[in-house]
């Protein structure tokens, strides 16, 4: 019994813990060029799923001396390359991976750069970086929260940076109601200790893509965590995978994100010269990120004294 329960953790492990990357494949003597997301590399093939137009998948597998080129919305020899006595470099990355909104892991990715580099150099660095982040806020409460660090690191605190946000989350491509609601019903099997179920939902490409747009909430270390506790899952993450239910219970792909009644977020109060108390903010809680894990090395975050 303990070896069955170990394959299948194992097979779970595997199904939700690879990278589902977006990367646009061209190959030689083809003029259309593959789109989809990146399931399998190695030194001999590739396994690109394509999204297609009626919710199902088309999976290519390509060997390498076919591939001319591989672009990636996030290219990890560029990450590997910065160090933190160079900030610069972090807002630099951050810029060009923030025009592409459309793709989540650029845009969580742009995110992270973004709060290193103004970890790193808040006083040059801080309220541009900051306010390069309230363009890329996944939610209002959270343009709230970074226009506020942004008013915080201003020297001359201007009351313009805390504007009302007023934005939607846009859809991303390739992910459909469809997957929604499937890795709704993949997180509560997950949840709820029912392996089985929850490795057949996540075994599918597009919910592993919803998955990886949804990474702001939770993380794909949090969901292999989920996966060792069998369901028994400490208050922490059981709030964080109820939050996510939460929100593809009530969001769809084109409306905007509603908010709890809020009659004092911590911006508005400076705003307003508000003499209530606020609870104080700071760059590392503000995200899910921590500006400590500036170096990138073998596929992760690391603490540049580690």
């Amino acid at each position: 019994m303990l070896r069955r329960l170990t394959i299948l953790i194992f097979l779970v492990l595997g199904s939700i813990s690879v990278p589902c990357r977006a990367v646009i494949v061209f190959q030689k003597n083809q003029d259309e060029p593959i789109r989809g997301f990146l399931i399998v590399e190695n030194a001999v093939h590739i396994e690109v799923h394509e999204p297609l137009p009626n919710g199902g998948v088309r999976k290519h597998i390509l060997p390498r001396v076919s591939i001319d080129d591989i672009i990636r919305a996030v290219d990890p020899d560029r990450l590997a390359a910065l160090k933190p006595e160079a900030p610069e470099a972090y807002r630099s990355y951050a810029e060009d991976l923030a025009v592409k909104t459309e793709d989540p892991e650029a845009r969580a990715m742009a995110i992270r750069l973004y709060l290193i580099a103004a970890s790193l150099a808040p006083d040059e660095l801080g309220r541009g970086c900051l306010l390069g982040m309230a363009g890329l806020a996944r939610t209002p409460r959270e343009e709230r929260a970074f226009r506020a660090m942004a008013f915080s690191l201003d020297p001359d605190h201007d009351p313009a940076l805390l504007k009302p946000p007023k934005m939607t989350v846009s859809a991303f491509a390739g992910i459909t109601e469809a997957d929604r609601k499937a890795l709704l019903t993949a997180l509560q099997r997950l949840r709820t200790g029912q392996l089985d179920d929850a490795r057949r939902y996540f075994s599918r490409p597009p919910v592993q893509a919803a998955a990886t747009h949804y990474s702001h909430l939770i993380s794909e270390s949090e969901y292999q965590e989920a996966i060792r506790a069998e369901g028994r899952l400490a208050p922490r993450l059981l709030r964080k995978f109820l939050t996510l239910e939460l929100t593809l219970l009530a969001t769809t792909a084109t409306e905007a994100i509603a908010e709890p009644s809020d009659p004092s977020p911590w911006s508005q109060l400076i705003a307003r010269d508000d003499t209530l108390p606020a609870s104080p903010q700071t760059l590392a809680e503000l995200t899910e990120f921590d500006p400590r894990q500036s170096v990138y090395r073998e596929g992760k975050w690391r603490v540049a004294t580690e």
